[in-house]
């Protein structure tokens, strides 16, 4: 199997020279051990000796400035709960990064060394502030990685492998950007040029996806998931800001719509590789079911916010249908529901949907290292949780839109409140463990939407949307 970055360690030289303080010395080899026993599985959906942020972090970090400040920054966010001080200590040791990146950021080439710790940097510095997502160092790294294309042969990312890495690491980060941020990153130059998904000969010759850390083996579905995510915000976006109709709104209303639907298109047509056909992480707490499951989930999820966002999309696989004779009072049907029994049974099945993605990763324990990849899953259904839905009737989809929709119980009849309930603690619950095992900041914003979302549910007695929640209360972060 390709190594995927290894890089020499080299000397410091004197690009980045700065006074250490006391406290940095006093702390470096505390959190330094840390860094290898605990965060680099953080950044990894699986940890063992394929994991670069274990192995190649640990063969570079002592003739990289850069390396050498951001492992401990991490290290310090994640212990600052446990160890108050190290809060400030981890800000100065973020800083610290930060200016020795932008030191080497101005070389020609950027080493191996410096790009990890970009990608190091950038994702983490919501652990520190969950109002930081990391916009700069994403664009510094597309950038690269963009020109890559045409790198010399000496070039840290002329060799395939590296550079599919890196791409990768970016389409994971353009996804979670993409939910978070007006600014629409867009890798659409850099895609036409990347090899992709990872993969290499295996002993019969036949083609294996090698697992990333960021994207797993779920590339394509959080490629498009980006797209979805960024469309969807646009439209909130817009929507939020409309005073008037006019003709220019209809036409971007219409032009959003076809995006959709391509995308509805393209996420349908999403071919997951077979268990079989995986290389094994070496991670025996991962095994490769659990990328599949979470691709899967992913994939399940980008339809979710299009059919919430976009409901004609559903439409188009469901005869419509009435509402059973045991229906909501009237007087409860006008407060909370749209006028539509379509609009109703539309809802139904979409708490149906929410479900079956809970179903895909319910069953994968928490001590898997997929946890990483899984954080904004939960958050992505929450507002279809939605209680008093149990007493309409589900729509007869045609043509179920892929396999595990149209295998999974939760479309023969309607989920009931306490099915609700007991999944909406099961989110909670999750979310809960991760803020333990993950960097708690972000959580802690996360179980704070989450909350906030079933609050404003139950207040307007009507439909929410997370997203709404999300952007109307300034809870983005980076949810990954």
């Amino acid at each position: 199997m390709p190594t995927l970055l290894e890089s020499p360690s080299q000397p410091w030289g004197s690009r980045c020279e700065m006074p250490l303080a006391q406290a940095l010395q006093d702390h470096t080899s505390i959190l330094v051990e840390y860094y290898f026993k605990e965060v680099c599985g953080m950044m990894s959906c699986y940890d063992s000796q394929m994991n670069p942020y274990r192995t190649t972090i640990s063969n570079i970090w002592s003739g990289s400035q850069s390396l050498y400040y951001v492992t401990q920054s991490m290290a310090a966010a994640c212990l600052s709960d446990v160890m108050p001080g190290l809060s400030s200590l981890g800000r100065q040791l973020r800083d610290q990064a930060a200016l020795c990146l932008s030191m080497e950021a101005r070389e020609s080439q950027m080493e191996t060394s410096s790009l990890l710790a970009l990608v190091m940097l950038g994702m983490s510095l919501s652990w520190h502030d969950p109002d930081s997502v990391g916009q700069l160092e994403f664009e510094i790294l597309a950038k690269t990685v963009s020109s890559s294309a045409n790198c010399q042969i000496n070039s840290p990312l002329a060799h395939k492998h590296k550079r599919v890495f890196f791409y990768n690491s970016l389409v994971y980060w353009q996804m979670l950007l993409a939910f978070v941020t007006d600014q629409e990153p867009n890798l659409q130059g850099i895609t036409q040029n990347q090899p992709q998904p990872a993969q290499f000969e295996g002993p019969e010759t036949s083609e294996s996806y090698i697992p990333h850390p960021q994207t797993g083996i779920g590339i394509e579905a959080q490629r498009l998931v980006a797209r979805v995510a960024s469309l969807v915000r646009k439209e909130r976006r817009r929507i939020r800001n409309r005073q008037f109709a006019s003709r220019n709104d209809i036409d971007q209303a219409k032009t959003a719509i076809l995006d959709a639907e391509r995308l509805h298109s393209e996420l349908c047509a999403i071919q997951l590789p077979r268990e079989d056909e995986i290389v094994d992480s070496g991670d025996e707490m991962t095994p490769a079911d659990h990328l599949l499951k979470v691709a899967e989930a992913y994939r399940c999820t980008g339809l979710l916010q299009l059919y919430r966002n976009f409901p004609d999309l559903l439409s188009s696989y469901a005869s419509s249908c009435k509402q059973k004779t045991q229906s909501v009072s009237s007087s409860t049907r006008e407060d909370s529901r749209p006028s539509s029994d379509a609009a109703f049974s539309q809802d139904v099945w979409l708490t149906g949907l929410a479900l079956h993605i809970l179903d895909l990763i319910q069953d994968i324990p928490t001590s898997s290292r997929s946890r990483s990849i899984q954080p904004l899953l939960f958050v992505s259904i929450c507002s279809e949780l939605a209680l008093g839905r149990g007493a309409l009737s589900l729509p007869d989809v045609l043509i179920p839109p892929v396999a595990s929709i149209a295998t999974s119980p939760r479309f023969k009849a309607p989920a009931t409140d306490l099915e609700v309930l007991r999944a909406r603690k099961f989110v909670i619950s999750r979310l809960s463990s991760f803020e333990n095992m993950l960097a708690a900041k972000p959580i802690r914003r996360m179980l704070l939407l989450v909350k906030e979302t079933w609050k404003c549910m139950e207040e307007k007695q009507q439909n929410v949307y997370w997203m709404d929640v999300m952007m109307e209360k300034g809870y983005e972060t980076l949810m990954g």
